[in-house]
């Protein structure tokens, strides 16, 4: 285990149900398998138990497969034995991600609950990805989809020649979902990164799928366009029995120096 103390900092170990360190810092497992190492404890932290059923349920449709297995691609093409996803959600993309030791944080109880209860190749741990409860230079790989970039520790944790992956939506993600709710969409913007780490693969994905009215609200919801879209055109979606959609994601690897 490489998690650790995030009070003193120091290692910590796993003792019967709990983790400790040296100073007696302890932290319990969950029943499911994942870590609580947030200090102030909030109920309101990360996705509710409705956003993540929304996310699986759409995850299980298939439609975002091939951004993981091109991931795991990208990743077997570089040589690693422990990665840390931050912001992981419910584990659909660090279930698949080829390590001997993974970690996976992120701010949702309800989100690690299922991913420890589904994947138990990985240790999930709540954790702000702004401090994160790893070593310095501990990990060969960190990975980020649909998450903020936390510049500092994503550069504090990696190795020397350790690799970053950055996944966001790329300038059409949705596009035709935007099309059938908003009358002027709009694409998203693409922003360079502010870090040190040297940029060795930029490139964009892209593909069709189909999904039905119930699926296509799961998709929905799982968005960010459900927290700022008028309830009158969040109902424009409901005259679509289906609709097909293209999935575009921009990939960039990051080399720390």
């Amino acid at each position: 285990m490489k998690l650790i103390c995030p009070i003193c900092k120091e290692a910590l170990q796993q003792i019967n149900k709990s983790a400790v360190c040296a100073n007696h810092h302890t932290f319990d497992y969950a029943k499911q398998g994942y870590l609580n190492l947030l200090i102030r404890q909030s109920v309101d932290h990360g996705d509710n138990a409705a956003m993540v059923k929304a996310r699986t349920a759409f995850l299980n449709t298939g439609s975002y497969a091939f951004l993981r297995q091109r991931l795991c691609e990208i990743m077997q093409a570089n040589p690693h034995e422990v990665l840390a996803d931050l912001g992981c959600g419910e584990g659909y993309y660090t279930s698949a991600f080829p390590a001997k030791e993974k970690y996976g944080f992120d701010m949702s109880r309800e989100a690690l609950r299922h991913a420890a209860r589904t994947d138990h190749s990985t240790q999930y741990a709540v954790a702000s990805i702004f401090h994160l409860p790893l070593p310095e230079s501990s990990c060969d790989i960190a990975v980020t989809c649909f998450a903020p970039f936390a510049k500092g520790e994503i550069e504090r944790i990696l190795k020397k020649n350790g690799i970053f992956i950055f996944v966001t939506p790329g300038p059409r993600h949705l596009f035709e979902m935007k099309e059938a709710v908003y009358e002027t969409p709009y694409e998203n913007e693409m922003k360079d990164l502010d870090t040190k780490m040297e940029v060795i693969q930029d490139e964009m994905i892209e593909n069709q799928f189909t999904l039905d009215q119930d699926q296509l609200f799961a998709l929905f919801m799982m968005t960010p366009y459900a927290h700022r879209t008028r309830e009158e055109d969040r109902e424009k979606l409901k005259k679509y029995s289906s609709l097909t959609l293209t999935a575009q994601f921009r990939i960039r690897v990051y080399k720390n120096l």
